[in-house]
């Protein structure tokens, strides 16, 4: 008798586990099926809010849907949501990008300008409402490395580019260097020759981020930054460079200074500008 009670408990005990786990493992498989759901899109959301919500990249997230970054989101939309990749693992710690606060910018610019909403852009620096920004501050922006990381840089002709023609350019528009003498180049290196003034400072005339610095072929000392609209603008014989690569730069910010010729003496830049591979005329190029 003893036995078989012990053996019934044990058969009970069994019963018990067996209904427990069972149950468990209903809202498990619940959240799993949901893993691959559909988002109905509210008002305020962005790409980012919703990718970070269900733990998946912007990148993921448009695939998924075949559309772009650049697509304007609407209020209902429904959105395919993979499932979050599941390792076992703690995902990686997230990068940001630093944005230096301009002179007149306020909380809602940066945020438009960058794609995320005013409450992520608090979120993310600990701002409140009462807080005010200060020309010079530095804020956290989500990182746009990695719609630089597969990107091809230009194919710049590997020559000498100081190869001018007659054209002159518009000296009054908004050039990385102050009252430059503005010069097409000719052949095929498309782009313009700006004269400087020794040490001057050359600044971006796009934001965007820096997707590579150091010497370059035949161009001397050279940075290029991609803007999210795509373009890519290349500064080339600079005398020194003050960025790094995976940097966010914004309208204004200094990236080097110009250099000096090595045939004329004389101090001045290169702006190329480039959009899928193919020359931009940098009169018609964003600024800003």
């Amino acid at each position: 008798m003893k036995i078989g009670r012990i053996y019934f408990n044990h058969k009970r005990l069994f019963l018990v586990l067996a209904l427990t786990v069972t149950v468990a493992a209903v809202p498990f498989f619940s959240a799993f099926s949901q893993s691959s759901s559909v988002h109905k899109v509210a008002k305020g959301e962005t790409f980012y809010s919703i990718s970070k919500k269900y733990g998946i990249t912007v990148d993921e997230l448009c695939s998924a849907n075949g559309i772009t970054k650049n697509d304007v989101l609407k209020v209902g939309q429904s959105l395919k949501i993979p499932s979050a990749k599941t390792s076992g693992q703690a995902p990686a710690q997230r990068n940001y990008d630093i944005y230096t606060v301009q002179k007149g910018d306020t909380l809602y610019h940066i945020a438009r300008i960058n794609g995320i909403t005013v409450d992520e852009l608090k979120k993310l620096n600990s701002l409140s409402d009462a807080s005010s920004l200060k020309a010079g501050e530095k804020l956290k922006i989500p990182s746009s490395a990695a719609e630089v990381k597969n990107t091809v840089l230009p194919d710049l002709t590997a020559s000498d580019p100081r190869n001018y023609s007659s054209k002159k350019g518009d000296s009054s528009l908004v050039w990385p260097v102050k009252n430059p003498v503005v010069t097409y180049m000719k052949g095929k290196v498309s782009g313009v020759q700006l004269t400087a003034v020794k040490n001057e400072s050359v600044t971006a005339i796009r934001a965007g981020t820096v997707m590579y610095v150091g010497n370059y072929r035949g161009y001397g000392q050279v940075v290029f930054i991609q803007a999210k609209s795509g373009h890519i603008y290349s500064y080339s014989g600079l005398g020194s460079i003050k960025v790094k690569k995976g940097d966010y730069v914004v309208f204004g910010d200094v990236l080097g200074t110009a250099g000096i010729d090595s045939i004329k003496g004389t101090p001045q830049i290169c702006l190329m500008v480039f959009l899928k591979s193919q020359p931009v005329d940098p009169a018609k190029a964003p600024r800003g």
